[in-house]
């Protein structure tokens, strides 16, 4: 059995090829549906990190002069006195705040799947920030690009 495929388009020396995809229905028996891949779905991944107390821990560095863009991430963290939960782009001079909240009143969970570009700065890693004695776990999905903007640059486009 050959396969029906048809050039769309040629960019970065690579064709894009509109394959076949057959979805079975009550309504279309033999519908054909084109299937795109983004960049995420092809080429992200995702790390998942715990505290137990006060710190940081690293969820995701970028390559040297690269930068993170944050897919998914979700969070939970347990009841605890003065304690907060962040999410932060750092990279040793510039901090930038994505989620913060508090966990003294209840425990909290949360997902966010992010739409938008939330892409990093050149060498700005993707970080857990915890204060007090809070339980915390945090995985983000994201993607490693290899060309980041410098800060100042990055931060002109907010």
């Amino acid at each position: 059995m050959s396969v029906d495929t048809r050039p769309l388009a040629v960019a970065h020396g690579q064709t894009i090829v509109k394959y076949p995809h057959h979805v079975s229905s009550q309504f279309h028996r033999d519908e054909i549906v084109p299937v795109f891949t983004t960049g995420p779905q092809r080429h992200g991944v995702f790390k998942a990190v715990n505290r137990t107390s006060a710190g940081t821990t690293t969820i995701a560095t970028p390559d040297d002069k690269g930068a993170i863009v944050v897919t998914d991430i979700i969070i939970s963290a347990k009841k605890a006195a003065t304690s907060d939960v962040t999410i932060e782009f750092d990279d040793g001079v510039d901090t930038v705040i994505l989620f913060l909240a508090d966990s003294i009143n209840s425990d909290f969970n949360i997902a966010i799947p992010f739409v938008g570009l939330f892409r990093g700065w050149q060498n700005a890693e993707l970080k857990l920030v915890t204060t007090g004695n809070v339980v915390a776990t945090a995985t983000a999905g994201y993607m490693k690009v290899p060309d980041g903007l410098l800060f100042a640059e990055w931060d002109a486009l907010r």
